[in-house]
């Protein structure tokens, strides 16, 4: 019978193959059997034949170079592994790194804030007038000098030495 399209059977419909009573299904049955074993070359062989049977001899060399170059697949594939995990790590840390540099930078702004805040000229003043009783000077606390010389400073004890004392100390420096 056929069914299917572009030459090809559909045995799903042949009913004749399950017919109890004997007729022509019976008779074709092994002759398809036959066939079905021709095309697909299967043979029957009994144990003592299988046992007498040559059997493939195992190439060591083979075998052996097929266990390197899978060892050296795996350890590639295993440096490669942990180069990723190594990348990984760091760039945790970096993450890690730019967050906690953020948060100081973000601390700094406060502290630097609250210091200027603190320091301001008003909240000195504040400061003074009420921790420490301070007022403004008035006009008649301020006093005005003037210095007909010019400017002259004396530190205490270089103002009495002479060409002699100066001699004495530098070889005196000499010696210590």
């Amino acid at each position: 019978m056929a069914y299917g399209t572009y030459g090809t059977t559909d045995r799903g419909y042949d009913l004749s193959l399950f017919e109890t009573e004997g007729s022509a299904a019976r008779q074709s049955a092994p002759k398809k059997q036959q066939e079905r074993a021709k095309k697909t070359k299967v043979h029957n062989v009994s144990e003592f034949q299988y046992e007498k049977a040559p059997r493939r001899k195992h190439n060591f060399a083979a075998i052996v170079t097929g266990v390197l170059v899978a060892v050296v697949v795996m350890s590639f594939m295993g440096v490669i592994i942990y180069g990723h995990a190594q990348v990984s790590e760091l760039n945790n840390a970096i993450v890690a790194a730019q967050n906690e540099l953020e948060e100081k930078k973000s601390e700094y702004i406060q502290m630097s804030a609250k210091v200027e805040g603190s320091l301001s000229t008003a909240a000195v003043e504040e400061y003074a007038r009420t921790q420490l009783g301070m007022t403004k000077a008035t006009n008649q606390q301020k006093e005005y000098i003037s210095l007909s010389q010019g400017d002259k400073v004396c530190v205490y004890g270089d103002c009495n030495k002479n060409i002699f004392t100066e001699i004495g100390d530098f070889f005196e420096s000499l010696w210590s």
